[in-house]
């Protein structure tokens, strides 16, 4: 059996077939290279051109610093007895301003870069000098003192003190009444020191019977009262370490003058 020959590919089939061969290989190449040259000027361009090219900033305006001008201060003399104030000396007034810098704009990677530049603020420096106190010399002057003439003394008279006489009272004249007070007065003191036998001679008969009379006993009081001829009642308060007792004397005029001859003595309740 014998074999067929084989049939050779011509290249009328690929015309009349497909896509012709080479075209489309140059295109595909084409198509590379473009792509490559795009993706390395996007990619590594931007690189090599921010070596070679430098993107100036924009000067930033000068900062200018205004002083304020403030009123010289005149020192005012103070009238003083000696004039002796020096002038003080002035401190001219320090401006600081304090400059704030501005960052330089970063440029932007793009393909084609545009630098915008932001504004730079003015800074004004407001610091108004602070006035300095003025320290004045006052001179201060001690008077001097007056030396004043020395009083002249006149002599004086001395005073005549003439003796003071004192008045003349006439003499007390002592009364019935006080007599028979001064009676039982005597009794009751008799008994109060203890002297029975002395305060037996005020009695006229009888011994004396008033055992409450001691040496705390004391008169708060006595009257005595006329009741007739030569006859008195005489009351005294006692005042005793066993309380209060009020004693009725009855005095009259006897032989050897007045006594008791009678006598009581009550406790008030």
């Amino acid at each position: 059996m014998t074999e067929r020959p084989r049939r050779r590919r011509s290249d009328d089939d690929f015309g009349r077939g497909g896509l012709p061969l080479v075209p489309l290989i140059i295109v595909v190449i084409l198509a590379g290279l473009l792509l490559g040259g795009a993706l390395a000027h996007f990619f590594g361009g931007s690189g090599s051109k921010s070596e070679t090219k430098t993107i100036a900033g924009l000067p930033s305006p000068a900062i200018t610093v205004t002083p304020i001008a403030s009123p010289p201060i005149t020192p005012s003399p103070i009238t003083s007895p000696t004039h002796s104030a020096a002038p003080l000396a002035r401190k001219s007034p320090r401006v600081v301003a304090a400059v704030s810098p501005t960052a330089a704009p970063s440029p932007t990677a793009t393909p084609s870069p545009t630098a915008s530049p932001r504004p730079t603020p003015v800074v004004r420096s407001s610091a108004k000098p602070q006035k300095t106190a003025q320290v004045v010399a006052v001179a201060t002057v001690t008077p001097s003192p007056v030396s004043s003439p020395p009083p002249t003394h006149k002599p004086t008279a001395p005073p005549t003190h003439k003796p003071t006489v004192p008045p003349t009272s006439a003499p007390a004249v002592a009364t019935a009444d006080d007599n028979a007070s001064s009676v039982v007065r005597s009794y009751l003191g008799a008994l109060a020191r203890g002297d029975r036998s002395a305060a037996a001679g005020y009695l006229a008969n009888g011994a004396p019977s008033e055992t409450f009379m001691n040496g705390s006993a004391h008169i708060q009081s006595i009257r005595s009262t006329n009741v007739g001829p030569q006859r008195y009642h005489v009351t005294a308060d006692v005042e005793t370490s066993g309380g209060e007792y009020y004693v009725t004397f009855t005095v009259e005029q006897g032989a050897s003058g007045l006594q008791i001859i009678d006598h009581y003595a009550i406790k008030p309740q």
